[in-house]
């Protein structure tokens, strides 16, 4: 699953790496949580980052707060649940980052690792996203992060993923001509770049942490895991 992130590239970096109609100006985010907000690109015709609330929330849902329930959606069943079928037809978007967080568990023991790809920086996890309206008339943008098997590397540490979109795909992820053949490809084509992963300070651990407390090494020597 992914249930942690990190966004903490520049602005001018994420413009020229995702084709960004206007350089974001956005804080620095080592900790991103569910129900918080996070940028995402939609699948709208001019390339931007919107602000949305992390947590797929129907238009059906009576409270915002369903989201947290549903902030990763697994890439193997959206066609089989309502929930998710039409977004995937319809509301593709692409979540930015540069690192995800995972727990590697030991008995009840659970140590943070940071996991990331140095030599492309910025990645692009696959998400779907949709519009729920408040009782007072309040649209909220919400979203979910897909989820796919992990590959042999990565089941060392869990047993699923991110769907990471390679910047090959982007377009077509996005596109709404992309047919069902093509998605479904997309869906299980896997990451493309190789990670990496070093156990990490137990700060990542308390949402109200979010800054470089987080990514503190807790041991001098890089994991072998992936």
């Amino acid at each position: 699953m992914c249930g942690r992130y990190t966004l903490k590239s520049r602005g001018v970096d994420l413009q020229r790496e995702l084709h960004l109609a206007h350089e974001p100006v956005l804080e620095a985010r080592y900790n991103i949580a569910p129900t918080q907000a996070a940028p995402v690109v939609l699948d709208t015709n001019q390339r931007e980052l919107a602000i949305a609330r992390w947590g797929f929330t129907p238009r059906w849902s009576k409270d915002v707060n369903e989201g947290a329930k549903h902030i990763n959606a697994r890439a193997e069943s959206l066609t089989q649940r309502r929930m998710f079928s039409d977004a995937l037809k319809h509301a593709r978007c692409l979540v930015p980052c540069d690192g995800f967080y995972e727990w590697r568990h030991h008995g009840r023991q659970a140590t943070p690792l940071f996991i990331h790809a140095p030599e492309h920086p910025i990645q692009t996890m696959g998400g779907l996203w949709t519009t729920w309206r408040s009782p007072d008339g309040v649209d909220v943008v919400t979203f979910t992060i897909i989820t796919a098997p992990a590959d042999p590397k990565m089941s060392r540490i869990h047993s699923r993923m991110p769907l990471f979109i390679a910047p090959d795909a982007r377009e077509a992820w996005l596109s709404v001509t992309t047919t069902a053949a093509d998605l479904q490809h997309l869906l299980h084509r896997g990451a493309d770049a190789s990670f990496t992963a070093f156990e990490v300070s137990a700060h990542v651990n308390h949402v109200a942490i979010d800054d470089a407390r987080c990514l503190e090494p807790a041991k001098a020597v890089q994991l072998e895991l992936l």
